[in-house]
């Protein structure tokens, strides 16, 4: 299941052609309707070249690289509200990150650029460079030369939506989302490659991957991690602790915000059985089966392989414990993460007499 790392407030949209005469008439952009129009459709018909729209606001990312992965920002905007343009700078980023795949994106902001210099600092942007008389104004017909700092944000480095890398004895869970939820949870292999580029990138700029971008083993992962906790999202940080405490049996069941996408309504009631699946009890498929169709027989072992494919499909297994769920003969099937994965984390719950695998 693809994980929607978009989640946003949806305030921006792809600028159309007709928007020109908003863009003109709200002064956005200093010119008229008609050559408003031109500039966008001059955008549109240039590969690597995205316009992005909403009432007050026009943001422009141009690629500065032939694989189109750094963004060059421009924005023109009569917004005032530091919290309103906060947004939609947050959208536009991540539209950036998540819909162009870009790994960086820079933009140049002038003296005069106070509100906006502000907004995309607290995003997590640094000053790179302070570039002389690079923007030209055009005031009364007259040209003046400002200078501009160069801030840039590289993805791994956003602080609205990250990863926290939890290592554990088998491997490492990795754990993605924002400020307030978590949206996906993957298992990672000691000395071995990261599938998912995102998750890669910022283990990367976590110091936790090797020259040739494989994880590194489990006897050379940094032990200290405050210097990266101070950066991550709050319910990532709050994730990472209570994982961690889970792997060494001081949390039992979790106080995670999680956020979930695109399930349908069958794989929702699925999870939602999953979550109250007691921690050190295990249950088979057809179980959960039994459950959704109030004890008939025959109907749950129809759904028998439905429930197995919807556990599969966790997007968040741990928080949501599908790893809880086996086959009737007692195999260990279905899990996303990994049949040794599961056997791990089954283990280490049903001896919870003994001491933590961890």
């Amino acid at each position: 299941m693809k994980r929607d790392r978009l989640a946003v407030d949806d305030m921006l949209r792809r600028a159309k052609i007709s928007d020109g005469s908003n863009l003109s008439s709200e002064g956005v952009l200093q010119m008229s309707s008609k050559e408003a129009s031109e500039f966008i459709r001059d955008g549109s018909s240039k590969s690597g070249v995205e316009d992005y729209y909403c009432p007050g606001f026009i943001g422009r990312a141009t690629s500065v690289d032939s694989d189109h992965k750094r963004k060059f920002l421009k924005v023109n905007t009569t917004i005032t509200s530091e919290n309103d343009l906060l947004r939609i700078m947050d959208e536009f980023v991540r539209k950036c990150f998540f819909r162009e795949e870009c790994h960086k994106v820079s933009i140049l902001i002038t003296v005069e650029d106070e509100l906006l210099e502000k907004v995309i600092i607290s995003l997590g942007f640094f000053q790179e460079a302070l570039l002389r008389d690079e923007v030209v104004k055009v005031v009364d017909g007259h040209k003046t030369y400002k200078d501009a700092g160069m801030f840039s944000l590289r993805r791994a480095e956003y602080l609205n939506y990250n990863v926290c890398f939890v290592p554990f004895q088998r491997g490492v869970v990795a754990v993605t989302g924002g400020i307030d939820y978590v949206d996906g949870v993957h298992f990672l292999n000691y000395s071995s490659p990261i599938e998912d580029s995102y998750i890669s990138d910022c283990a990367w700029y976590q110091g936790l991957t090797d020259d040739d971008g494989l994880m590194l083993s489990r006897n050379s992962i940094p032990t200290e991690y405050d210097d990266v906790l101070a950066y991550l999202p709050a319910e990532l940080v709050k994730t990472y602790h209570e994982i961690r405490e889970f792997f060494v049996k001081k949390r039992f069941d979790f106080d995670i915000n999680i956020r979930i996408y695109d399930g349908t309504e069958f794989q929702i009631q699925v999870w939602e059985k999953l979550k109250k699946i007691p921690y050190g009890v295990t249950c088979s498929y057809e179980d959960i089966a039994l459950e959704l169709t109030d004890n008939d027989l025959n109907k749950a072992r129809k759904l028998t392989r439905a429930v197995g494919k919807a556990c599969a499909e966790n997007p968040v297994p741990i928080l949501v414990p599908c790893h809880r769920v086996i086959g009737k003969n007692g195999m260990l099937v279905g899990f996303s993460g990994g049949i040794e994965f599961k056997d791990f984390l089954l283990q280490n719950e049903l001896f919870s007499s003994a001491l933590p695998l961890y």
